[in-house]
Parts: structure tokens; C-alpha cells; sequence
């Protein structure tokens, strides 16, 4: 099985940060992604990032910034206030990256500060990083290693 999601989209408010209980930090930011055949849908997905990446995007991510996000689709089950059972999805995030071009005014960290890979990447290139990773793990998954 493989469970790769990517994302491209807005941040729709600043991240939210959070310590766990064992004193990890998770910092969630919701992005709303649009789908490209119909304008008018659009949806807001979570996602989480752990540890070094939650002190990076709590730092630099603010309400607006275009992503990308790669990571692994999440769900948890829970019982809403009127007592139906209902499913949330979210996103564990293994990469994010801003998108776009670099202004002056855009906050730029040294490579040294965090894990996190900062490149900017182009919106049309990640179609392209996208196409060429599922065409990766198809022939591998046809060369009989999966």
C-alpha cells in the first residue's frame, strides 16, 4: 500500500502550536486548495507537522503564504455534539515548501536553522515533481520490489 498525498494551497490563518503530552510540538496549518476543473470548490485540509518543521512553520508560515505539501493522509473517527459518528482527514506533512517567488519582504532562513527544505518552487513544477515521482514508484512496483 502507499498513502503519498500532495498539496498545493493557501494557508487560510496563521499555524496553531501545540505541545504533547511527551512535549513534542505540533503545529497545524489549514490550507485551502482548490480544484482545478471546477473554481468554485474548494477544500481546507490540516496539516501537521512535527517537531523541527512545527518550530519552522510556526515561525515563518502566515495566513496567505502559498504551499506545497507532501506528506501521508491521516483519519480519526469521533463522535460529533449531536451524537453521529463522523471521520476527520488531515495531513502528516513530510515536506512543505513555499510557492512562488521570492519578494525582499518574504522571510528567508538560513539552510543551518532548519531541516526543512526552503527552495521556492515554481506552481507548474510541481505537477511535473508529481508526475515524475508516481512514474518512479510505478516501475519499481513493476519491477516486483513492492
Amino acid at each position: 500500500m502507499l498513502n503519498v498525498i500532495i498539496l498545493a494551497g493557501n494557508a487560510v490563518a496563521d499555524p496553531v502550536t501545540r505541545t504533547t503530552q511527551t512535549g513534542k510540538n505540533i503545529s497545524t496549518v489549514r490550507l485551502a486548495v482548490n480544484n482545478p476543473l471546477n473554481d468554485e470548490e474548494v477544500l481546507y485540509i490540516d496539516v501537521d507537522t512535527w517537531d523541527k518543521q512545527s518550530e519552522f512553520v510556526s515561525k515563518y508560515v502566515k495566513k496567505g503564504n502559498s504551499l506545497s505539501v507532501v506528506g501521508r493522509l491521516k483519519s480519526r473517527e469521533f463522535t460529533g455534539n449531536d451524537g453521529v459518528k463522523r471521520t476527520a482527514f488531515s495531513v502528516v506533512c513530510e515536506r512543505v515548501n513555499f510557492i512562488g517567488s521570492k519578494k525582499k519582504s518574504d522571510n528567508v532562513v538560513d539552510s543551518d536553522e532548519s531541516p526543512l527544505d526552503k527552495e521556492i518552487v515554481q506552481p507548474t513544477n510541481i505537477a511535473a515533481k508529481a508526475a515524475a515521482a508516481m512514474a518512479k514508484l510505478k516501475a519499481t512496483a513493476n519491477d516486483g520490489e513492492f
